[in-house]
């Protein structure tokens, strides 16, 4: 009796994250399709202009993550040297650093007097705001996403092909290209379309460099404020589709594809294998100046432009930030578990389904996804708050769905089917043997869904101008131009981070050991 309440309990939380997950996270994240139309209204000879502006932007990074990522990706999983595991520890920092933050320490950095031209001793910074720098800036918080990819799939690459190929006489830049380049093509496909569509969706970020250079996120939401809805939903309807087509480009035609690296160029070779430890160096450099200084300049700008704030306001958007981003991960654990067992084991013959479903939901660039969210819920609710902590379900739901899923993915079914065998209810089933194991999966979820939500910029302007969570705070601050105290939010929010980077690593290492 026990037995049969136990799985009519675990068939309704199955119904009760796919219900949830269809009508909270999926359908409100692509309503704002319903509004395509054809014509002039909806795309704008502006909105054509951010669109091709946010293209460019993205191929750019893009292209030279692929030629920085891969190599460094290579140095960080094949190289035994403690400065490779500080600076594999390193490289997560821009990956969680809150956006508007990040934007605003690459600003200081590159864009204005006290930053690197002020310790160079120069007057004026490096760049203006506007396109370079919007390309130095997105490079920062994409290539951790196309390092963590093609490590992935190297780590898997067997290394006894390659040490067989090292006793024939063959190079280690030929080994490289012609055996162990082709095995792990797929994690440098999916890392190029992460740092694509990664890029073609960020606000928060880009506004802090963008100065009056207009990229499509961006757009989005000036003209969401200005009240031009029809063209801001064309902008954000484009935005989704080409997410949604790169996803299946890359998994339904890129990794069909083989690439012919088997012939070899000796002598060009044997340059590039001579050049091996300069490389390597000039990598070191490279995440040095260009990702982990501009991502942390922001404390280093602290120390000499100190000007704390306390008021009314900063409370009320720490008290706001830190609650929704609470409930979101106390709301996205209750259903992430059951949907993501039901992705794991392709439940009902749906699984696979809406796993694709999941990943259009987790490209969906966040001003677009806060528009949709925004005409579909009003139709329903009036209070921005409650739409607001809807639209950071969505955009954070994926983010702990993915690991769990992969956690689930570990597990042999034989465990389950043992513990059945011997009697065991679902109830102690998941308990005993599937909760340990997905532990670590949990926490490193629900931090990542925490730390997504507390920085979460774009979004929260796409729904309303009127709260202030502690982003927007640092936006307003800056466009004011109380640059200091901008810093000293940022700080507390840089702090947060690094609390988040210790916590996960610690995390990693509990599930190692």
């Amino acid at each position: 009796m026990n037995s049969k309440r136990s799985d009519k309990i675990k068939e309704l939380g199955f119904l009760a994250s796919v219900v949830f997950f269809g009508i909270v996270i999926f359908l409100p994240a692509v309503f704002i399709l319903s509004y395509f139309k054809s014509g002039s209204e909806l795309f704008s000879g502006e909105v054509i202009r951010a669109i091709l502006a946010s293209f460019e932007i993205a191929l750019a990074v893009s292209l030279l993550n692929l030629f920085v990522g891969v190599p460094f990706s290579w140095f960080l999983t094949r190289s035994k040297s403690k400065l490779a595991k500080w600076l594999d520890n390193l490289l997560d920092l821009s990956l969680v650093m809150p956006t508007a933050a990040l934007g605003f320490s690459v600003y200081l950095y590159w864009g204005s007097g006290s930053g690197l031209s002020w310790i160079l001793g120069l007057d004026d910074g490096f760049f203006s705001p506007g396109p370079m720098m919007i390309i130095l800036l997105h490079i920062i918080f994409t290539l951790p996403y196309m390092v963590r990819s093609v490590s992935a799939a190297i780590s898997q690459v067997d290394a006894e092909c390659e040490e067989a190929a090292l006793t024939m006489g063959a190079s280690d830049f030929t080994i490289f290209r012609t055996i162990s380049l082709p095995l792990f093509k797929d994690g440098v496909i999916n890392g190029l379309i992460l740092s694509f569509t990664r890029s073609i969706s960020e606000t928060g970020a880009t506004m802090m460099v963008a100065g009056a250079f207009a990229t499509a996120p961006v757009m989005v939401v000036a003209l969401k404020n200005s009240e031009r809805i029809d063209e801001a939903a064309g902008l954000s309807i484009i935005l989704i589709l080409s997410a949604v087509f790169l996803m299946f480009f890359a998994k339904f035609f890129m990794k069909e594809k083989s690439f012919d690296l088997r012939k070899v160029y000796l002598p060009l070779e044997r340059k590039i294998v001579k050049a091996k430890n300069a490389l390597n160096w000039f990598l070191i450099f490279f995440f040095c100046f260009f990702i982990f200084f501009p991502t942390v300049y922001i404390v280093f700008y602290n120390f000499f432009n100190f000007e704390p704030i306390f008021n009314g306001e900063i409370f009320s958007s720490l008290a706001v930030s830190f609650s929704l981003a609470l409930a979101a991960m106390i709301v996205n654990l209750l259903f992430s578990v059951p949907l993501s067992y039901m992705i794991a084991r392709n439940k009902y013959g749906i699984g696979r389904i809406i796993d694709t479903m999941n990943e259009i939901v987790l490209l969906v660039p966040t001003s677009a996804l806060g528009l949709s969210l925004v005409l579909f819920w009003s139709y329903f609710l009036s209070d921005s708050l409650l739409i607001l902590f809807l639209t950071h379900l969505s955009f954070s739901f994926p983010l702990l769905v993915k690991p769990v899923t992969s956690a689930f993915n570990e597990i042999s079914t034989e465990q389950e089917e043992a513990a059945y065998s011997l009697g065991a209810s679902s109830k102690k089933m998941f308990l005993s043997i599937l909760l340990p194991q997905i532990k670590p999966a949990l926490i490193a979820g629900s931090i990542m869904v925490f730390m997504r939500s507390l920085s979460e910029t774009g979004a929260t302007l796409a729904v309303s101008k009127d709260i202030k969570t502690v982003p927007i705070i640092i936006v307003n601050l800056v466009e004011s131009g109380n640059i200091n105290q901008a810093a000293f939010v940022c700080a507390i929010l840089f702090a947060a981070t690094v609390i988040f980077l210790i916590a996960l690593k610690y995390n990693k290492l509990s599930k190692i050991n």
